[in-house]
């Protein structure tokens, strides 16, 4: 795809949102969210992605979101057609990438290649079986998120998720759900501490039903499953969840097979980091191409990263080695492009990823930074939150953060503690005296 391509074929009639376009402030622009199902990207798909980028974007970097997605920022609205067949063609549609529709099903991007998990990602290919089957999605209250994981550790943030399933065993799964973020955020509960992996897409289905004939349809700060289970009660929204359950059992179709461990010899492993989750389009045409002659297999994962697995050491081209030793810094778009951002979280970002690099504190910590009360880069879950204001200090408008810390990162239970507030210039210094001080 060489040269800008037109068209005037209608893929879909399916609202903007459901399709995962959404305006950005600047007049006339648009993002397209692509979901990247459990994070999976073949080297073609990436590099067919980026040269999307380069075409319809002006080779704006791709995005990489929370829940495994890629977007493409900086479209012309006559060009959104033309970039969504394209995606279709490459076997990534996007009905589902945003709006009143059940998201992205996130992984754990390691469980595959790891023997000792068990690989989930059948189980969730049940799960999106019979999604594809059911007319729930056609009258959802609001957005419904569905994570898995096959480890002890999961690193697909079950208690931020409407519903999750991490895998006990070959035939059981622990379930969690009904959190959700936001404003106000509160994380999930334990809805059944083993579950039969027959039983999985029943209750998928189940709580789908629970959802759409529960939810708040007159406020859309209310109409998130969890906010059900608060106006229930966790006892009765239990009872009532299993309920639906019972009644979806006896319409399941044929029960998933046990979960097989994770596939051995897959034991080179690297992490890109992407700073503001923005990869740079020639970047992902190297890695995309590297990843194709090496055999390497590539996943996004949940904190603006791409994970490289391979049977060998995997050799990276100069440009892509700047980001394997960088600081785990999540960052949404902020007031660059967004309509609600109120502080520009790119930039403060990139100031934090440059001081903290090669800084071995902050290894294994997360670093998330929203833009506005929204949440969008969890930063009431991370290690460090911080979480963008305005405020008026001396008679000037300022931007400002709240500081945050000690979250479970949607792992755990544990939703961050407010520490701080500081301005934007003083940032970096308190990030770096918080984590001396807490993090050593």
């Amino acid at each position: 795809m060489s040269e800008k391509q037109t068209t005037t074929l209608t893929i879909s009639a399916l609202p903007g949102k459901l399709l995962g376009v959404y305006p950005q402030k600047q007049d006339g622009l648009y993002f397209q969210r692509i979901p990247i199902f459990g994070g999976a990207i073949s080297a073609q798909q990436l590099l067919q992605i980026a040269e999307l980028a380069i075409d319809y974007t002006d080779s704006t970097p791709l995005h990489l979101t929370t829940r495994q997605d890629i977007e493409l920022h900086n479209i012309a609205e006559s060009d959104l057609n033309a970039v969504q067949i394209s995606l279709n063609d490459i076997g990534l549609p996007t009905v589902g990438a945003g709006g009143d529709s059940v998201r992205n099903i996130t992984l754990c991007p390691c469980c595959e290649f790891n023997p000792e998990a068990f690989d989930v990602r059948p189980l969730a290919e049940c799960i999106k079986f019979a999604l594809r089957e059911t007319s729930l999605l056609e009258n959802m209250p609001r957005k419904f998120k569905i994570s898995l994981a096959g480890c002890g550790n999961p690193q697909s943030k079950p208690y931020v998720s409407d519903l999750s399933f991490v895998a006990t065993s070959a035939t059981t799964v622990r379930v969690i759900g009904a959190g959700s973020l936001g404003a106000r955020p509160e994380t999930g509960i334990v809805l059944y501490e083993s579950l039969s992996i027959e039983d999985v897409v029943p209750l998928t289905l189940a709580a789908l039903a629970f959802f759409v004939n529960e939810g708040d349809r007159q406020n859309r700060r209310k109409a998130r499953l969890r906010h059900v289970r608060q106006r229930f009660g966790d006892e009765v929204f239990c009872q009532k969840l299993s309920e639906y359950l019972e009644r979806q059992k006896a319409n399941n179709a044929a029960a998933p097979l046990p979960l097989a461990k994770g596939e051995s010899g897959w034991d080179h492993h690297l992490i890109l980091q992407a700073v503001n989750g923005d990869l740079d389009a020639q970047h992902a045409l190297l890695l995309a191409r590297a990843a194709a002659e090496q055999n390497a297999k590539l996943r996004i994962n949940l904190h603006h990263g791409i994970e490289i697995f391979s049977r060998e050491p995997f050799i990276l081209q100069e440009p892509l080695k700047a980001l394997t030793d960088l600081p785990c810094i999540v960052a949404c778009p902020g007031s660059t492009t967004c309509k609600n951002g109120l502080t520009n979280c790119p930039e403060v970002a990139a100031q934090l990823s440059e001081q903290l690099k090669g800084n071995e504190v902050v290894q294994g910590k997360v670093i998330a930074l929203s833009g506005c009360p929204n949440n969008c880069a969890h930063s009431s879950v991370a290690d460090i939150g911080l979480s963008g204001q305005l405020k008026t200090i001396d008679g000037k408008r300022q931007e400002v953060y709240k500081i945050l810390v000690n979250g479970g990162n949607g792992n755990t239970p544990d939703l961050a503690k407010q520490k701080q507030i500081s301005t934007s210039e003083d940032l970096v210094e308190e990030i770096q005296k918080i984590l001396k001080g807490e993090l050593q």
